[in-house]
């Protein structure tokens, strides 16, 4: 609703005979002894010169190895020896030191423990430490206060958060504090992945939200979960399951538990999960930009909060693991049960589960992330970081930079890197540490001389404005939004010829047509345009890949101008300080040019979403003067924004025979939906 935040509240009110109950004390384990820590908010602000990871190690002792807690002193304590034979306690000793020497043995070999769990894990590289270390984040305070729930003292099992705060127990005849609420945007939707014919699977790219992907399934989607509801109802994602630890718990490291930390999950969700659009510039695009302003950013385990416990998507696998060192892992699999006799096995060309290494199911603070993140224009990476510390995190308290082209030139890069090392590895070299996006980049900057927010370095090769440009027309794979005469446009294109006014050399083209049908074919065609040509629709997110001073030509089917997302990309695109691809609108303004898209001829679905959907005969006309303005923008993005954004003129709009004119409307034209 305008003005007001709708959000869903997981509810803690607890019956009053249910917080008498001792199942919800902690007090045989002398949980109550320990310091309170804050579980959602508050604490001191910190600067942000305060953010830097500070390790120490630190006597933390492992996991106890026993499937069992015993809460009475260990038989092997001198109060218990004092009360028993000195004999029994000698060889009862003897054979506990010949067990522990085994066990060192047994270590040393490489096999962990179930202290690998609870205890921190074994890690594969001297910069992760064994599993007896503590390190010293400055989490509380942190600009991932302002936009997440901090929880504090939280293990994770089978779906649900356990709170081992006192304030959460009841103890000494009070009552048990209230669990705090974890809230979630309703734009936190979904659709239920059908098994039967014509129903997406888990993985797939397809979804009916505003910014449809690649890959649908036409008129036959259906928009229903297994209960019953209305065709067009969606389904919203709920907070997590939330308990206070009780004495009780299933296993060792849950029973005793030995908080990490060293390690920070951050619990993610997503809107329309399985659009690639979405998943890049509202959750992929935005962690971006938090945790490359995040010096503890090593040590983020990204969890995604997949309904009803289902695998990542093919957008969520193919972007959110380019974002940290450490394995991205749904709520499912990050918590699922481990067995009592649980060993690590690392696995060095893979991601870590953890800083430490293992999995880990414990930790001292983890941050629920399930509102929507405030947005806006950042500023230009010179003025930022002209900023102090102060300054650059009570800037990001109040919002997070749009940077969904800084984040795809990191992408790319990842990607480069990554064919490069398994190149290497096919070559016979040694496998590599986990890397990730944001720190290539920033090391790419550096190594140039460039701002450390840099999205491109000086040295960076930019697209043609003259000469040969290459330009590719991009091929979508569902049946709607075509361009109908395709064939046409690349014979023309290839023989195009142009000729700047006032002089200089002329400019040709070489034309052709590819799918994308995943992100490394995106990133192959987007590191060798020039121009990217295709219909609006999600895959068109692949031209943030585009190298600097590059073009998108992006075209509007009939009467979709005025829809819900008509015009996201080039706003986006204009509010990212860190864009240096030119984006251009073409609006269809001709009915005689356009055909119905699958569910219109059907007359199913949502009627809104019709003029969306359909396909458009281009005119050669209209895309030739598209490409004028491109050379004559020069690939600047200053000139861009003055001279054509700023006037509209970087939408044009044409009918059946060519451009009919610049400005914000079709002339004469009908709005052919409301666009919700």
């Amino acid at each position: 609703m305008k003005g007001e935040q709708q959000l869903l509240r997981l509810g803690s009110e607890i019956e009053e005979e249910e917080r008498a109950s001792p199942l919800w004390s902690l007090k045989s384990f002398g949980f109550q002894q320990r310091r309170p820590l804050t579980a959602a908010g508050g604490g001191e602000r910190k600067s942000a010169a305060q953010f830097a990871v500070h390790l120490t190690p630190a006597d933390w002792p492992p996991a106890p190895s026993s499937p069992q807690h015993v809460a009475t002193q260990p038989w092997w304590s001198p109060t218990r020896c004092a009360a028993s034979s000195r004999l029994r306690c000698g060889l009862l000793a003897a054979a506990l030191l010949a067990l522990l020497a085994w066990g060192g043995v047994h270590l040393a070999s490489g096999h962990g423990g179930a202290s690998a769990v609870a205890g921190g894990g074994s890690g594969s590289s001297e910069a992760r430490r064994q599993h007896q270390q503590q390190c010293r984040l400055a989490v509380r305070g942190s600009v991932w206060d302002q936009h997440c729930q901090r929880l504090e003292r939280v293990c994770v099992d089978q779906g649900t958060l356990i709170l081992y705060d006192d304030r959460y127990q009841q103890l000494g005849g009070r009552k048990a504090g209230k669990l705090p609420e974890l809230l979630v945007d309703t734009s936190k939707i979904f659709e239920y992945p059908w098994r039967g014919s014509g129903s997406s699977s888990a993985g797939s790219d397809s979804t009916d939200s505003e910014e449809e992907e690649d890959g649908g399934s036409g008129s036959s989607r259906r928009r229903l979960r297994y209960q019953v509801q209305q065709p067009t109802r969606t389904r919203r994602i709920p907070p997590l399951p939330m308990r206070p630890a009780t004495a009780q718990e299933p296993t060792a490291y849950l029973q005793d538990p030995q908080f990490s930390s060293c390690t920070v999950p951050i619990f993610l969700y997503a809107s329309w999960r399985g659009n690639f659009f979405h998943v890049f510039k509202d959750l992929s695009a935005v962690m971006y930009a938090m945790l490359r302003r995040t010096p503890w950013r090593a040590h983020a385990k990204l969890v995604s909060v997949t309904p009803e416990g289902l695998p990542l998507t093919q957008p969520e696998a193919a972007l959110l693991p380019l974002l940290s060192p450490l394995s991205v892992q749904t709520m499912a699999d990050f918590s699922s049960r481990l067995a009592g006799d649980y060993r690590p096995e690392l696995d060095a060309s893979q991601p870590p589960a953890s800083y430490e290494g293992g999995e880990r199911r414990c930790f001292q603070a983890a941050f629920f992330c399930g509102r929507n993140f405030p947005l806006d224009r950042g500023l230009p990476v010179e003025e930022e970081a002209a900023l102090s510390p102060k300054q650059q995190a009570a800037a990001l308290e109040q919002r997070v930079p749009l940077e969904p082209y800084s984040f795809g030139q990191a992408v790319a890069l990842f990607k480069q890197q990554q064919a490069q090392r398994q190149q290497q590895q096919q070559g016979g070299s040694s496998a590599a540490a986990s890397f990730d996006a944001i720190s290539l980049q920033a090391a790419a900057a550096e190594a140039a001389g460039a701002p450390q927010l840099a999205a491109v370095t000086p040295a960076a090769e930019r697209a043609r404005t003259t000469g040969m440009l290459r330009i590719v027309f991009m091929k979508r794979g569902s049946e709607g939004r075509q361009i109908l005469n395709v064939a046409e446009l690349l014979r023309r294109c290839n023989t195009w010829r142009y000729e700047p006014p006032g002089g200089g050399p002329a400019v040709t083209a070489e034309c052709r047509e590819v799918s994308l049908p995943d992100l490394e074919a995106g990133v192959a065609a987007a590191q060798q345009a020039d121009v990217f040509i295709g219909m609006h629709g999600a895959n068109l997110a692949n031209g943030w890949m585009l190298r600097p001073g590059a073009s998108v030509i992006e075209l509007i089917p009939y009467q979709f101008d005025t829809g819900r997302g008509a015009m996201v990309f080039s706003t986006m695109n204009a509010k990212d300080a860190t864009s240096q691809v030119l984006w251009w609108v073409g609006i269809l303004c001709d009915s005689s040019a356009s055909t119905p898209g699958p569910e219109e001829r059907a007359g199913t679905g949502l009627s809104d979403w019709w003029p969306r959907d359909r396909s458009s005969r281009v005119p050669w006309a209209a895309l030739k003067l598209a490409l004028a303005d491109v050379v004559a923008a020069g690939g600047s993005q200053q000139r861009y924004l003055e001279k054509y954004y700023a006037a509209n003129r970087h939408r044009f709009y044409f009918g059946a025979g060519g451009v009919l004119g610049h400005g914000t409307r079709c002339p004469n034209a009908t709005a052919g939906g409301s666009g919700r």
